[in-house]
Formats: C-alpha cells, structure tokens, sequence
C-alpha cells in the first residue's frame, strides 16, 4: 500500500470512520492526508479522543513506513529530533493506555475472585 492509496477505513470503529469521512465532506481520503491532519484538528472531532487518535496515528505510521522505511543516515538532525519527539510521544501514549488496560484488567479480575468465579490476580 502507498500513501496516495485510499486510507484503509475498514480498519477502524464505524464511529471513527464517520468522523474521517465527514472531515473529508464525505469523500474518502488517501493515507497522505489522513497522516496530513493535525492532532488538534483531529481531536476537536467527534469519536476522536487521544486513544482513537494513537490508533489512528499507528496506522498511517505503519502503512507509510511500508512504503518509505526510514532511512534514517539520510535524514538531517531536525528531522531525527522530530521523530524521536514524535515516537516518544506515541510510546508515552501507548504506555498510559497499558497502565489504563492492566487497571481495568486486574479490576475485572478483582470483581469475578470477589464473586468466586476466578483465582485472585496477582
């Protein structure tokens, strides 16, 4: 897949797939300019919240790097520091959504020992 393809939108919830299209007045978009949108743009969107946007963000990271893997001798110093910034934004991200998962999970565990259908979590 390239980044003039249509953006994948069979990937993701009904919810943000209505969103994207609606950003797009009902066209739908390459990976190009799905990448091309701000985060704050993004965000102000309805069914666009951090964790939909970290979802959405990896996509079109993953379909691009398909295409172009970085080649990152070739890369100058302002574009190495950008994307550091910007992976260790998205693993910052990913790290809270961890935290937030293995919370509820041991919750979930928690309530299902307390009810005597599991073992206690560890």
């Amino acid at each position: 897949m390239q980044s003039s393809d249509l953006f994948p939108v069979e990937y993701i919830p009904q919810s943000v797939k209505e969103t994207i299209l609606a950003e797009f007045q009902g066209r739908h978009p390459t990976v190009h300019e799905v990448a091309s949108v701000p985060d704050a743009n993004w965000l102000m969107l309805p069914a666009m919240g951090p964790t939909r946007l970290a979802r959405l963000r990896s996509l079109t990271e993953e379909i691009c790097e398909e295409v172009q893997p970085p080649v990152l001798a070739g890369m100058t110093v302002i574009q190495l520091l950008k994307r550091q910034d910007r992976l260790r934004t998205r693993q910052e991200q990913l790290q809270v959504n961890l935290t937030h998962n293995r919370d509820q999970l041991r919750a979930t565990k928690d309530e299902l020992w307390r009810r005597g259908v599991a073992a206690p979590s560890e």
